[in-house]
């Protein structure tokens, strides 16, 4: 059973599978390349009650993000050109007034 990281909701069936996949940036060592890779399933989920999109947790924070871990967006200027035009839309579509 899956339960909303925000507001503990049960969710109860995916959105959208994109079906299996590596850890991220999970580098593979000379040795490792004759071992099976562990694959976990994309499932997208969505709360039907604050609608945070997510997937199931198979594993920790920290098996993830190890010291090796290569993509952190903060770095990405694209990714933060992004953000900031889609941020800029969004408050112009929606009449936000943050000052």
């Amino acid at each position: 059973m899956v339960i909303c990281r925000v507001c503990n909701n049960k969710l109860e069936k995916p959105f959208l599978s994109l079906g299996n996949s590596p850890l991220s940036n999970a580098f593979l060592s000379k040795e490792d390349l004759h071992q099976k890779e562990i694959y976990y399933p994309l499932d997208v989920y969505v709360c039907e009650k604050c609608f945070l999109a997510q997937l199931e947790e198979f594993e920790t924070a920290k098996n993830i993000f190890s010291s090796d871990y290569a993509y952190f967006s903060s770095y990405s200027e694209s990714w933060l050109k992004h953000c900031k035009n889609y941020t800029e839309m969004m408050v112009k579509h929606f009449g936000f007034n943050y000052e």
